[in-house]
């Protein structure tokens, strides 16, 4: 047993899944943080019976003026494995001390196309990409949400503002006259609208993630490097120990054949005596 767990945590491979797990863990699933409130996925529209999941810091807890009743309770994980029309209303993060994070709103809808666009304020100067989704049912009767990749049309305030041939429209750089509440247009079906607000590059708003939210990644871009450390040492032993085996190898061959030599020379001293 000792054998195989000292042959398993020298190997290579095993350390690499783990980086590339831990990677997974901090980045490649990594839901969208504002100041507090965090949604997987990173958008505030959903399809019927389709699938998300909110996050607060440890000590707080999720709140919301929504019909739902779950979420009532002193949770800061609100995983909703199937989207109803009462989930939609206004989500935050609150504190035991009673501090209020920035609400995010929500919108549940039995339609067929909605929009992605950013949950949280965006500072002025940032790239945005709105982009138009539809969703249709697999063989098990899951919801499947695609990007639309056909012309669809842009509006905000109610005013269209522009045509997207591939289902997205972007903004090179964001400022105050970008906000406003968007919705796009595919087949003649209307998403519902979501508001796209642009702040100031030293506004409150714009902040990085909470403490929270900044110590976890901390932590695990530690482990990442501890775990890189580890892998790189495992890979210089690895290489190192069959050239040590073949040093040794060649010394107990030049002892044997020293001794070799020795014997002989012997045995011919004796004979000429």
């Amino acid at each position: 047993m000792n054998l195989a767990l000292s042959r398993l945590l020298r190997s290579p491979m095993f350390w690499l899944t783990l980086i590339l797990v831990l990677l997974n863990l901090t980045w490649g699933n990594s839901p969208c943080f504002g100041r507090s409130l965090g949604i997987s996925p990173c958008r505030t529209q959903f399809f019927k019976r389709e699938g998300f999941t909110l996050y607060c810091g440890a000590d707080e807890r999720i709140m919301t003026n929504s019909k739902s009743a779950t979420c009532s309770q002193k949770i800061h994980e609100f995983n909703i494995t199937m989207a109803r029309k009462h989930h939609s209303g206004s989500y935050w993060c609150g504190s035991n001390s009673g501090e209020r994070g920035e609400a995010v709103n929500i919108t549940v809808t039995e339609g067929s196309v909605i929009l992605e666009s950013p949950v949280h304020p965006v500072p002025e100067g940032t790239s945005v990409t709105l982009h138009c989704l539809t969703s249709h049912k697999s063989s098990k009767q899951l919801v499947v949400v695609t990007r639309i990749n056909q012309s669809c049309t842009f509006s905000r305030d109610g005013r269209l503002i522009g045509v997207g041939l591939t289902g997205e429209m972007s903004f090179a750089a964001v400022n105050r006259s970008h906000e406003g509440l968007y919705t796009c247009t595919f087949s003649g079906v209307e998403s519902p609208g979501s508001w796209l607000a642009v702040r100031a590059t030293s506004s409150p708003e714009s902040l990085p993630p909470s403490h929270h939210h900044r110590l976890l990644y901390a932590v695990r871009a530690f482990l990442l490097l501890v775990l890189l450390g580890v892998f790189g040492g495992c890979c210089w032993r690895t290489h190192k120990e069959p050239e040590a085996a073949a040093s040794e190898d060649v010394t107990d061959g030049d002892v044997m054949l020293n001794r070799t030599e020795q014997n002989i020379f012997q045995e011919t001293n004796t004979h000429k005596v």
